[in-house]
This record gives structure tokens, C-alpha cells and sequence, in this order.
């Protein structure tokens, strides 16, 4: 019984919680935060001890996991602190604001010989998972081209977070706010792994359009690889007519995914030429999908990957190179040049 406890019980941090007690291979049984009415919500419905201070919520002997569940600017802070406190650690992404702190965080982790995994959910989007199942059997041949989008115009993300419009902190400078470090996280990893090798470089464009003139809210991106492939990534929260969440061309047939309802992005059609010639069309429902790894997808794989019965799961490594990647984009648009990886 993996022994888990919770550093941030924001309205992210309930989830996580959820997942925790949903797995029987997880207790929780500590939660730390600064706000104490989010404390006696978690004495009281999860049982758990809670602190207020986070240095003696690291004293606990028998946390196995700490799970930092905070705004982006203290990612790196927490985390190493834990890895230095011989805990392991499972943080949100992104794992961290830049390159060289994800780094600082990945020596931390190998210095005191603990497991550092970031919580790149969206690996486990139904979505997604068609998408590499469709590329993967060769039905598409070749892949030319990958868009993978999220366009929305939604309050929920401003002002998503426990204290809503009181701390909107997605949309704040201080806190390392806006869309590239919101979605950007979950798309570039998913790219990275559809492609399976680094990016020879990116050109990206960042804009500050409706909700903040801090931070962006709406970002454009692409990923050039070592072959002819457009790979193509674009989230904006201004959009009042959505594009399709994946639109992939391959030289055989096409994949397109559409949707944002409840479930979200859950219609699929491909349409592809058999070896006779002939052409066909398929037209999917994905059933319950839900978005960016709600149905805890990453807690169900934690046990079985340290137990060595699941070969892959979200590496710090590759996480960093996800936050390499986003901070490449980032001095593209400041610099307006394509910038080699």
C-alpha cells in the first residue's frame, strides 16, 4: 500500500485525491496546504493528517509519494525539497518553467535515488490513444501531416482553480500563467511521442488577445522533424468556432477527430484507400471519453510500472525535453525565427 500525500488541495488537487482513493494500491494519508478551509475539507471527507506547514509534512516517515499539486511557479521549490526528504515525487504539469530548473529537479531525483514522474495525463486521452492506434496499424500509410488543436472561448479556463476570478492565476505573469504552459504541456508531449524523436527545431507565435495582457491565450507552434512530416500544434482561448481536435493526412487515408461536448472529442472518422483501390470511410464514437486524463489513467499505470509489469510510463526525461520544447516556442515568438532544437 503506497503511502501518498498532497501538497496543493486546490480544485486540481481534489482530483488527484480522488484518484489516490479510488486505487487500492493507495492510501491517502497526509494533504498539506496554506488555506485551512481546504484542511478541514480534507480531515474530515479523505481522513487524512493535514499541515499547514509543508517542512513538517515532509517529516512524515511513511510518505512513499509527495504530490505537488500547485501553481507553476513552485514546482521546482517543492519538488526538490521532497526528493531531498528521500520522498518520491509525482508533480502537475508542467514539470517546471524552463529547461534548467526541470533539470535541477531531474539531478535532485537522481542524487537521492528516488522516482521523479510528471503528471502528463493526456497520454491517456481516449483521443489520443486512437490517433497512435490509427498511425500504428498503417491503415493511413505514411503520416504528412499532424494538427492537433484545442480551440475553445471558455471562462472555465481563467478561472479555473479553487478561488476562481479571486486568484485567476492561469492568466497571471507571477505565477507562470498562460495557454503554452496550460495546454501546451499535454500537446507537445503527445507530439513527441507520436513522432518518437526530438524536433530538429520549432517557430512559434504567442498572443495575448482577450483574457490577459500578461500572459498568452492563444499560441501556434511547429514542431519541423528530421523528415518531410508538418507537425502542427495551435490552442487559443478566443475561439468561438472550435477546429477539429486532431486532423491527420497520411498518404493512404486521412483521420480527422471532432467533438467538445460532453464527452469531449469523441467523433472520429477516417477515410482511406483499401490495396484494391477502393476507398472507405469509418465514423467512430469514442464511449465515455473524458479529457485530459480524468478517468486517472496515469494512477492506474503508477503501481504496475514500479512493480515492472508496465515497460513505459512518464519519464522525467522526456517530461524536461516537454518543457525544452515549450520554452523554444517561446523564444521563437520573442525572437520571430525559427529556432533549432
Amino acid at each position: 500500500m503506497l503511502k501518498m500525500g498532497i501538497v496543493g488541495l486546490g480544485k486540481m488537487g481534489a482530483f488527484h485525491a480522488d484518484w489516490i482513493r479510488e486505487n487500492e494500491g493507495m492510501e491517502l494519508t497526509a494533504v498539506c496546504d496554506k488555506n485551512g478551509k481546504r484542511l478541514e475539507v480534507a480531515k474530515s471527507e479523505y481522513g487524512a493528517e493535514v499541515y499547514d506547514d509543508y517542512e513538517q509534512f515532509l517529516e512524515r516517515a511513511d510518505t512513499d509519494f509527495v504530490v505537488v499539486v500547485t501553481t507553476n511557479d513552485v514546482h521546482e521549490s517543492l519538488s526538490i525539497r521532497a526528493l531531498e526528504s528521500k520522498k518520491n515525487v509525482i508533480v502537475e504539469k508542467p514539470m517546471s518553467v524552463n529547461y534548467e530548473s526541470c533539470m535541477l529537479m531531474v539531478k535532485a531525483a537522481e542524487k537521492n535515488n528516488r522516482h521523479l514522474f510528471v503528471h502528463q495525463s493526456s497520454r491517456w486521452d481516449r483521443d489520443f490513444l486512437l490517433v497512435k492506434e490509427t498511425i500504428a496499424s498503417g491503415i493511413i500509410g505514411e503520416v504528412l501531416t499532424i494538427q492537433s488543436n484545442v480551440m475553445l472561448c471558455d471562462e472555465g479556463w481563467p478561472t479555473w482553480g479553487i478561488d476562481g476570478m479571486a486568484n485567476p492565476w492561469r492568466i497571471k505573469a507571477e505565477y507562470f500563467g498562460g495557454l503554452l504552459l496550460d495546454w501546451g504541456p499535454h500537446l507537445v508531449d503527445q507530439m513527441l511521442l507520436l513522432k518518437g524523436e526530438d524536433p530538429v527545431g520549432v517557430f512559434g507565435m504567442l498572443q495575448s488577445g482577450v483574457w490577459t495582457t500578461e500572459v498568452d491565450d492563444h499560441f501556434f507552434a511547429v514542431l519541423k522533424f528530421k523528415d518531410q512530416s508538418i507537425c502542427r500544434i495551435e490552442v487559443s482561448n478566443n475561439a468561438r468556432i472550435t477546429l477539429p481536435r486532431w486532423h491527420i493526412i497520411g498518404t493512404k487515408g486521412t483521420l480527422q477527430i471532432d467533438g467538445f461536448h460532453e464527452p469531449v472529442w469523441d467523433k472520429a472518422e477516417i477515410v482511406y484507400v483499401r490495396e484494391n483501390g477502393r476507398k472507405e470511410s469509418r465514423k467512430l464514437t469514442l464511449h465515455d471519453v473524458k479529457e485530459s486524463g480524468i478517468e486517472g489513467g496515469f494512477y492506474q499505470d503508477l503501481i504496475p510500472f514500479i512493480e515492472g509489469r508496465k515497460k513505459y510510463f512518464v519519464g522525467m526525461y522526456e517530461a524536461a525535453k516537454v518543457v525544452k520544447v515549450l520554452e523554444l516556442i517561446k523564444k521563437s515568438s520573442i525572437e520571430n525565427r525559427f529556432v533549432a532544437y
